[in-house]
């Protein structure tokens, strides 16, 4: 991937998805993946999500949460925690999910060069 050497780099740094409790499906999130959370706000690794009053995001089944794990061997244990369906190919291992409220999401390894 290349990156016009002119553009300054950023970071993600938050997202606003919807839920319909949005204080329950913080703690939630920060119960089920070990993230903070307090008052629908859960931070993991500098990013922060902020649940907000809203309809889940799943009504496409393409607009979803992305969570990048550092191994084959854990995309596969979460998969089996969250009892979801691996799909596995040569550098990539994952499974896509709902949260609780419906919210639509993905879990996966895939190998970098």
């Amino acid at each position: 991937m290349s990156q016009n050497p002119d553009t300054p780099k950023t970071r993600l740094d938050h997202i606003n998805p919807p839920a319909r409790k949005p204080a329950w499906l913080a703690e939630g999130y920060a119960e089920q993946f070990g993230f903070q959370a307090k008052d629908g706000f859960v931070i993991s690794g500098g990013t922060l999500l902020i649940f907000e009053i809203g309809e889940p995001l799943d009504y496409r089944r393409s607009t979803h949460f992305g969570y990048r794990c550092k191994s084959r061997g854990q995309a596969r244990a979460w998969a089996t925690k969250l009892d979801a369906t691996q799909e596995e190919g040569a550098i990539y291992s994952g499974f896509k999910t709902n949260d609780p409220e419906g919210n639509f999401r993905q879990m996966y390894w895939e190998e970098t060069a």
